[in-house]
C-alpha cells in the first residue's frame, strides 16, 4: 500500500521552511519555493499569495508547537530530571525547527499578528513552567535553591536557553542548528545551579543531557 500523498500545501509550507531556516528569509524568492517543490510559482500563488502570507502560516505552525509545549508538567514519577531535560529538548527543537523566525526579523520587519499578539504571555509562562519544574526538584530534595531567589534563577535560565543559540550564531554561524550547539546552551543553562544540585541528581542531568534528542 503506498504512503498517503502529501498535500501540495503542506509541500510548500515545508520546502519554505526549510529555505527560510538555511539562506534567511529575505533571500528566498516564491519562485525559488516553487522550484524545491517542483511546481508552477502561479500554483504556489494559489495556496499563498505572498511570501508573508507563508511567513503567517510558519508562524501559526511556530505557536502550535510553543502551546504543546508549555502544556508540559513534572508527574509524580521518579524521573524529574530526565522530565525536565525532556522540557529542555523540546525548546531547543523548536528554536531549530523554527531558527529563522527568531534569527531573521530584520528581513520581514514586525512579526505575524499571531507572535505579536501572543510574545509577551508566552515568555510569562515559559518562567512560570522553568519555576514549577525547579520547584518541584527544591520540594524533592535534589535542588538546595531558596525559594526567594526561584525568579531569578529562571530568569537567567530563559535568557541562556533562547539566547544561547544566538550567541553560538555570532562566535561561529556554521556551527548554529547542530547538535553540538544545543547540548552547549543545554549545558551553561545547568552552570546556574549544578554546584546546588545533590551529586546524584547531578550525575542525571549529564546523563540525560548526553541522551536527550535536542534536534528536529
Amino acid at each position: 500500500m503506498s504512503p498517503p500523498r502529501v498535500k501540495t500545501r503542506d509541500r510548500i509550507l515545508t520546502a519554505a521552511l526549510r529555505l527560510f531556516n538555511e539562506q534567511r528569509f529575505g533571500s528566498v524568492s516564491t519562485a525559488a519555493i516553487a522550484a524545491e517543490v517542483g511546481i508552477a510559482e502561479g500554483n504556489l500563488w494559489y495556496h499563498f499569495r505572498s511570501k508573508r502570507a507563508l511567513l503567517d502560516a510558519i508562524s501559526a505552525d511556530f505557536a502550535e508547537a510553543i502551546e504543546e509545549r508549555l502544556r508540559m508538567r513534572p508527574s509524580d514519577a521518579d524521573d524529574l530530571i530526565e522530565e525536565y531535560v525532556g522540557l529542555l529538548a523540546c525548546m531547543q527543537r523548536e528554536l531549530h525547527t523554527f531558527r529563522f523566525i527568531y534569527r531573521d526579523r530584520a528581513d520581514y520587519g514586525e512579526s505575524s499578528p499571531i507572535i505579536l499578539d501572543h510574545i509577551g504571555g508566552w515568555y510569562d509562562r515559559v518562567h512560570e513552567q522553568l519555576s514549577i519544574y525547579l520547584g518541584a526538584m527544591i520540594d524533592r530534595g535534589l535542588l538546595d535553591w531558596p525559594r526567594v531567589r526561584l525568579g531569578d534563577l529562571c530568569t537567567n535560565a530563559l535568557l541562556i536557553l533562547r539566547f544561547g543559540l544566538e550567541y553560538q550564531r555570532e562566535m561561529d554561524p556554521a556551527a548554529v542548528g547542530d547538535l553540538d550547539s544545543a547540548r552547549w546552551t543545554v549545558e551553561r543553562h545547568l552552570t546556574l545551579f549544578e554546584d546546588r544540585l545533590d551529586p546524584a541528581a547531578a550525575r542525571r542531568f549529564h546523563r540525560a543531557i548526553e541522551q536527550a534528542d535536542l534536534q528536529s
